[in-house]
């Protein structure tokens, strides 16, 4: 995926709070900026766990049948998106659940328009936990960790 490393992904948004991004989960959303792709923006959520300040994303859902692709709109419509999340809470005795969602934009660098602004704003209000909110570009992402109506910009962690 552009902008990360092609291993595990850990994204830091606070002193003592990281993103883990599954291998597995930037592979899939890889497919979405290839060149076939990137001209209608994609997305889905992400299924994973909250293990103290960290969320850990382990699966990821991608564009279904009833969803809308537009090249500057992607509109998560399908309920099979929230089967995926239920689906997975069933399977983990309740530890996987929603943690967020992510999308692709069909520019290098992307950052979140008023629309994303709006939606993750009432994703906030509606969920209790906190939540990643992830757009991906040609070249780079953009990441956030929402909670509470704030969002916090989370970077590339390096680890020592």
């Amino acid at each position: 995926m552009p902008g990360l490393s092609g291993r595990r992904v850990i994204l830091r948004f606070s002193a003592d709070g990281l993103v883990l991004l599954a291998p597995a989960v930037e592979a899939t959303i890889a497919r979405f900026v290839s060149d076939a792709e990137i001209g209608l923006e994609a997305g889905g959520i992400f299924v994973g766990s909250h293990r103290g300040p960290h969320i850990e994303i382990t699966i990821c859902t991608t564009p279904l049948p009833r969803d809308l692709r537009r090249p500057t709109l992607f509109d998560r419509r399908d309920p099979g998106h929230h089967a995926a999340a239920l689906d997975a809470w069933r399977r983990s005795g309740g530890t996987d659940t929603y943690v967020g969602e992510w999308h692709t934009h069909p520019v290098d660098n992307p950052q979140p328009s008023a629309l994303d602004l709006r939606t993750w704003r009432g994703i906030m209000g509606r969920v209790a936990d906190p939540v990643v909110f992830l757009i991906v570009g040609r070249r780079s992402v953009w990441c956030a960790h929402g909670h509470r109506g704030e969002l916090c910009e989370a970077v590339p962690f390096d680890a020592p």
